[in-house]
């Protein structure tokens, strides 16, 4: 998978939030972030707000992202039997350009109507996110990474146009935080640039795997940040979940805006300072966005009000994304496993977190149900994957491949079990009320 009232001093400008329905209007089904997002009708509504009704994406893609993460992750168990080469480069590409890609994809299709006020995911939209999508996954286990690259860049700038038209029709800007999505996607669709280029021998990357580092620690953490900051706080009960303190209450834009643009601008520099030879510093400013956002905008020093499994679940992810950016810049020579701290703990829980949210909201489902695909038992066998992964560094030569193996095999189980408990939901949501 993902605004942040009354405003102080000459600040106006307010960012969307829950609001009545205004007069003469409808309201629809509770989506996420927000849930009641008043539904034009047709005589009010502009032909852009005006759709042909498609399943929702998460329906679609939620299921491919997962059987991709799967097709990335179960070689490992056969590399630990000597049945198969050292498998890191399928593993890279499908694990963030697929896995990740399809549940950004399957999430942002599904909430920029709330995000935006906007028009719901059009038929041709879908198609084509899903289409490119599994395009890539076809292509990279095919070993053509050339195209499976410049597929998963046709992906993202996809997206970015369907969140642009969005946003150019929308009555009220989005919230602040989607600064970060715009941003996320343009590091996304330089880094399948890149790296397609690379692939076919036009340019030499600056930086070893500087292409996919644009995608992982540039797309994904950028909208692991920004959209974790409008969706953690509320969704673990944290008190004041979208002030930031000393900086902005609730809905305030232009403090909210200048820290943004300061935290932003590290993380896109600390690829400059990569390309420019210089991955200390680089590492330490993409370090410095993200404990400050986790720690000042997510606001994880405090307890979540939840104090069920998924409100630490997901409180633990921004410790664990923080930690893994951390750990990474203090000790370079083993950032490869450190920053598993990040992807998994950090990125795979949280997907796990939304992802489960989103399915049992958008699906109509009771919210018991959300135990179910956030169980302890799927929780503990990712928890037990990453201990693995990072045991793996410190197993000698001979028991690498072995840790590797377990660790895959941990994390294939967490998410067959997900996919086990979510694809019922997802192939018959509960019925629109009234229906």
């Amino acid at each position: 998978m993902s605004g942040p009232g009354a405003g102080g001093g000459m600040d106006t400008e307010r960012a969307p939030g829950p609001a009545p329905a205004p007069a003469g209007r409808a309201p629809v089904r509770p989506v996420i972030p927000i849930k009641d997002v008043p539904a034009p009708t047709r005589a009010q509504a502009s032909p852009l707000s005006i759709a042909p009704a498609a399943p929702e994406p998460y329906r679609l893609l939620f299921p491919l992202g997962a059987a991709l993460g799967l097709a990335g992750t179960v070689p490992w168990i056969a590399h630990a039997f000597g049945a198969l080469p050292y498998p890191g480069v399928l593993h890279r590409a499908l694990l963030v350009e697929g896995f990740e890609l399809c549940f950004v994809l399957g999430f942002l299709l599904t909430a920029l109507p709330a995000m935006t006020r906007g028009e719901r995911c059009r038929p041709w939209e879908l198609a084509a996110a899903f289409g490119l999508a599994l395009a890539f996954g076809a292509l990279a286990l095919a070993g053509a990474l050339a195209l499976a690259h410049a597929a998963f860049a046709l992906a993202v700038l996809h997206l970015g146009v369907a969140a642009a038209r969005r946003v150019a029709a929308a009555p009220m800007k989005p919230a602040e935080e989607f600064a970060f999505v715009g941003l996320g996607l343009a590091l996304g669709l330089a880094g399948g640039v890149v790296q397609t280029g690379a692939a076919l021998a036009w340019w030499t990357e600056p930086a070893p795997a500087f292409g996919s580092r644009l995608v992982s620690l540039g797309m994904v953490l950028s909208l692991v940040l920004g959209v974790g900051a409008l969706l953690v706080p509320a969704f673990v009960g944290m008190r004041d979940p979208l002030t930031i303190p000393g900086i902005a209450r609730a809905h305030e834009r232009r403090g909210r805006r200048a820290l943004y643009a300061a935290l932003a601008a590290l993380l896109a520099g600390a690829f400059a300072l990569e390309a420019a030879g210089l991955a200390a510093a680089g590492a330490w400013a993409r370090a410095a966005a993200g404990v400050a956002l986790v720690a000042w905008v997510w606001k994880l020093t405090r307890r979540p009000g939840r104090r069920d499994l998924y409100g630490w679940g997901l409180w633990s992810t921004g410790w664990a994304t923080a930690a893994g950016l951390v750990l990474a810049a203090l000790f370079p020579a083993r950032a490869a496993g450190l920053l598993h701290l990040t992807f998994v703990g950090g990125f795979g829980l949280l997907t796990l977190g939304i992802g489960t949210r989103v399915v049992i909201a958008h699906g109509r489902h009771p919210m018991a149900d959300e135990r179910r695909l956030f169980a302890p038992w799927i929780v503990g066998a990712l928890a037990l994957a990453l201990a693995a992964r990072l045991a793996a560094d410190f197993a000698g030569a001979a028991g690498f491949a072995r840790a590797l193996g377990a660790a895959a095999a941990l994390w294939a189980a967490a998410w067959l079990g997900w996919l086990a408990g979510a694809l019922p939901r997802v192939v018959r949501p509960g019925r629109p009320p009234g229906a």
